[in-house]
């Protein structure tokens, strides 16, 4: 049985029609992440795959489909970002041949600091994440609908018809539960921007 049809059947689902479906979504979250939409894509289109690849490690009473590949997702740039700390360093005491410098091999100050903004990027979207979904019991509306929008990047009409609440209202509680986010979030944020990642 090839994988999109082993894919339907264990989920009930077409994979190209949850792959077209989810994978705009997926991008955006991830390009919150990544700070660039081009390798949010990419990460994205990586997950679905390895998700297909390893549909039967999938526990729908765990977690629903479209939740398990956002974690396959967000592990895949952890890991990515993990991979690019360790950065290749040559011996200076190794033998090259011919007139190769050295110093093509060393991690330049640019490459250093790219990769600076990209774990800052990393854990500020981080901070944001867990704050989210650390709201209290009291606030479960607004993290409801931060969820929707800010990680599931759902419109404001999609989700306006998924919890059946009128417009205005889901407007409010989204600018309401970001002021909230913001005020328990900024100090962490506005540090990392003075004194980066210690």
């Amino acid at each position: 049985m090839n994988l999109e049809k082993n894919f339907e059947v264990k989920t009930g689902l077409n994979f190209d029609e949850f792959y077209a479906k989810h994978k705009p979504k997926l991008t955006w979250y991830l390009a919150k992440w990544t700070g660039d939409l081009q390798i949010a894509e990419d990460f994205a289109h990586d997950a679905f795959i390895k998700g297909l690849n390893s549909l039967d490690t999938f526990n729908s009473e765990k977690a629903q489909l479209h939740t398990w590949i956002y974690t396959i997702a967000t592990n895949l740039v952890k890991h990515d970002y993990q991979k690019k700390q360790r950065l290749p360093l040559v011996s200076m005491d190794k033998e090259l041949g011919g007139n190769t410098n050295v110093g093509m091999f060393l991690p330049t100050s640019d490459t250093k600091k790219e990769l600076d903004k990209y774990k800052e990027t990393c854990k500020k979207a981080e901070i944001v994440r867990d704050a989210i979904f650390n709201m209290p019991e009291k606030q479960s509306k607004y993290r409801t609908v931060l969820i929707m929008r800010e990680i599931e990047n759902l419109s404001y009409n999609d989700i306006s018809e998924r919890l059946d609440i009128n417009l205005s209202t889901i407007k409010s509680q989204i600018k309401k539960g970001r002021e909230i986010i913001v005020n328990k979030v900024s100090k962490k944020l506005d540090y990392i921007d003075e004194h980066g990642l210690e």
